[in-house]
């Protein structure tokens, strides 16, 4: 008889994506919803503050395509034109949307800003923006795939909650204390791991506008979202379906000199986990 994990396997890799199609319904800043772009919604989606996509399966971006364009902010992404206002040091509350709530997909959860500069983040092209990283969380708990390996996104989906036709997962994103104020695309991210044994890593971002305000100075610089990744990296290039018990996360370190929200200084989260 086979192994669960050896079964898990098998639906894994035999998995259409649609199991992960998604998007961002909303962002919650200072108790104020503000409402991402639904593809099939059939009102102005002009007020949106996430940026457009193309896609109507709302599916990954494959591994094929995470040196170009379509990796900054999701397939045939387009600006959002409204922004989140947003104070630094204080706390976004970001809710994807999925219609399927029983199947995890285990993976990191990254956080980048890019500054819009003098552009303004409804104009600026996306291949102007540099990403730094503010966040990053990967493996949790090492083991098999099974039990007891947890990761990042599958302890977000733990508290999985039904909503319409399908179910939200809600992620807690902190904007810097000492970030400088102007305009920023925070693009947040979600890489699924369950096929990456046959190559085929799947990428979920996503980017909102954000007005950032504060007397902070830092800015750290960063990096186009086309050299993010390159697909023999370590945390990309993989087999999860084994005892794993350390996982590199992909992308640059956490920047530095960033301070946490409701602290002075700031502290590197690991980016590996050793047993």
């Amino acid at each position: 008889m086979p192994s669960l994990a050896t079964t898990l396997l098998a639906l894994a890799t035999s998995a259409t994506a649609v199991l992960g199609h998604g998007h961002v319904r909303r962002v919650i800043a200072n108790g104020v919803s503000y409402p991402g772009f639904e593809f099939w919604a059939t009102g102005d989606e002009s007020q949106t503050v996430t940026w457009h996509f193309t896609t109507q399966d709302e599916g990954p971006v494959p591994i094929s395509s995470i040196n170009g364009p379509d990796i900054v902010c999701h397939l045939g992404a387009t600006n959002a034109q409204r922004s989140i206002p947003v104070a630094a040091g204080s706390q976004l509350k970001v809710v994807r949307f999925n219609t399927r709530g029983g199947y995890e997909h285990p993976g990191p959860e990254l956080h980048y800003l890019a500054s819009c500069g003098d552009a303004g983040c409804a104009k600026i092209d996306k291949k102007n923006l540099k990403f730094f990283k503010i966040y990053e969380k990967g493996l949790v708990k090492g083991g098999m795939a099974d039990s007891p390996q947890k990761w990042a996104s599958t302890e977000i989906h733990k508290r999985v909650q039904p909503e319409g036709e399908g179910f939200i997962d809600t992620y807690t994103v902190n904007i810097p204390a000492n970030i400088k104020p102007g305009q920023y695309v925070l693009r947040h991210e979600l890489i699924a791991l369950h096929r990456a044994q046959i190559g085929d890593t799947e990428f979920y971002p996503q980017c909102i506008n954000l007005e950032i305000t504060g007397s902070g100075t830092q800015q750290p610089e960063g990096v186009a979202a086309t050299e993010l990744y390159h697909s023999n990296d370590p945390g990309v290039a993989l087999n999860i379906w084994v005892d794993l018990q350390s996982y590199k996360i992909p992308g640059p370190a956490v920047a530095s000199g960033l301070s946490k929200r409701g602290a002075t200084t700031s502290k590197r989260h690991p980016r590996d986990l050793e047993a």
